[in-house]
């Protein structure tokens, strides 16, 4: 886990406030790795999800507030500053 700080100076935000919450939810989704379960967001939406074998992931929780999907992927743009796929 760690923050970008020059991205979050571009964005304005405060370092130590998003380095909490990346702990944190970084915490939490060890916490779910240990038992099983992952931890998913796609198309504004969030849930926990468990393999038991079956035919797709059983959706154990869903979770509030705003989960992005995509494939993860991000790079170095022509700012120099690391961005997500558009």
């Amino acid at each position: 886990m760690y923050v970008n700080d020059a991205e979050c100076e571009a964005a304005g935000l405060d370092t130590k406030e998003v380095e909490r919450i990346a702990k944190g939810l970084s915490r939490y989704a060890k916490q779910a790795e240990a038992l099983g379960i992952q931890v998913f967001g796609g198309t504004g939406s969030g849930s926990l999800r468990f393999n038991d074998g079956g035919s797709g992931k059983l959706i154990v929780a869903h979770l509030a507030g705003d989960f992005d999907g995509g494939d993860g992927g991000s790079g170095p743009s022509v700012d120099g500053l690391e961005r997500g796929e558009t």
